[in-house]
């Protein structure tokens, strides 16, 4: 029984025939000239056999690539390498169509090139899909850029007028308190709240669109000398919630400081703020490298943040980190509803991941991953 050596014939001829429904299919010989073009060829430039064949790529040029992108080519496959790569072609039409491309060149008995077979696979919808997705997230990034703008500015202009507000309003109750009876009192005490909370609303507004706007260069950050700090300002609400923060060992990460103080301590402070009537908060902090897990091509870490509070009913997971959503109303806890928002869109910019698992009545637990350092390419 002997080993079939290669191809039938016939088998030649299938194979010819499922390459030509499938690719436009391309053969010229060394100074480039077209000496055959498949069926596919011809359907999608628009040109007939006898009008490509004696021609040269040329008939198809768009005018989209550069001289050199083509010189840099020939240069490849003179050599004997095989090129690949995405050309756009001008139709007879004029209509632009694109095609993934790859060109093996045929070498004689003296090492020179003989003949180029040219395989290509049109992209043009992939291309089109690609190019809208680019004008898409340019106009996403023009639309973000100017909300940010537009908070941080309303935001800082309507400081002035509310401390003018709340400055009267102290000079009334100072210089006409003993003439004023209950219920002018009562109004005057429900405008200092009512403004009060437009402050720390605006505030909140504030620190959501600085997280781009006055974002620093990233660092290496230790993110136990971090939590060191954060644990200090949280001093005087761990002693009135009889609370309690456990922080194990944590990594040292390529980040911006002040934003990890940030992101930290509005988890941590929800821990303590949301915490079960009757039961002393308990928030334990822990940090691990992710072996073998990467977080967009770079090694990661996941600090956890866990929790015996109130919880909250996981259908709401995506809801929490949205601005102004809250989950309990505003005579329960404080708070504005921005604090979650400014902790996905810091760990947004630093690449990393953030989530949470929660029962209601059981606690939570926020999970961050971050890269432990960043790419060359990403914002600062």
């Amino acid at each position: 029984m002997t080993k079939n050596q290669g191809l039938s014939h016939q088998n030649m001829s299938f194979l010819k025939s499922a390459i030509d429904e499938a690719a436009i299919v391309a053969i010229t010989d060394r100074q480039g000239v077209i000496t055959y073009a498949n069926k596919k060829f011809c359907s999608i430039s628009g040109y007939a056999q006898d009008e490509l064949i004696g021609s040269n790529h040329r008939i198809v040029n768009s005018g989209y690539h550069s001289k050199d992108y083509f010189v840099s080519m020939w240069k490849t496959i003179s050599s004997g390498k095989v090129w690949e790569g995405e050309i756009c072609n001008r139709a007879k039409s004029g209509n632009l169509y694109w095609v993934n491309t790859t060109i093996v060149p045929f070498m004689n008995e003296q090492g020179r090139p003989e003949a180029y077979v040219a395989v290509r696979y049109e992209i043009t919808e992939r291309k089109l899909a690609e190019e809208n997705l680019k004008i898409n997230s340019k106009k996403l990034e023009i639309s973000n850029r100017e909300l940010q703008d537009f908070a941080s500015i309303a935001a800082h202009d309507l400081q002035e007028p509310l401390r003018k507000i709340l400055t009267f309003l102290d000079r009334i109750k100072l210089k006409v308190s003993d003439k004023l009876d209950e219920e002018v009192k009562d109004y005057i005490a429900r405008v200092q709240n009512s403004a009060s909370r437009m402050q720390t609303l605006i505030d909140d507004l504030l620190s959501y669109s600085r997280v781009t706007t006055r974002a620093q260069p990233f660092i290496k950050v230790d993110l136990n000398r971090v939590l060191k700090d954060v644990i200090s300002d949280l001093e005087v609400r761990i002693e009135q919630t009889k609370g309690l923060v456990e922080v194990g060992n944590l990594p040292t990460i390529m980040a911006d400081p002040t934003q990890m103080r940030q992101l930290f301590q509005n988890i941590i402070g929800n821990a303590l703020k949301f915490h079960r009537k009757g039961i002393d908060p308990v928030v334990k902090v822990e940090g691990k490298v992710l072996e073998g897990i990467y977080v967009n091509g770079v090694p990661a870490c996941q600090v956890s943040i866990t929790d015996n509070g109130i919880g909250f009913d996981e259908k709401y997971l995506d809801r929490i980190f949205t601005i102004f959503q809250r989950l309990h109303g505003r005579h329960e806890y404080e708070g504005t509803g921005i604090g979650l928002a400014v902790c996905r869109k810091i760990v947004d910019r630093h690449n990393g991941m953030v989530t949470a698992r929660s029962k209601l009545g059981q606690g939570s637990t926020f999970s961050i991953s971050l890269p432990i350092k960043q790419n060359l390419g990403d914002k600062l």
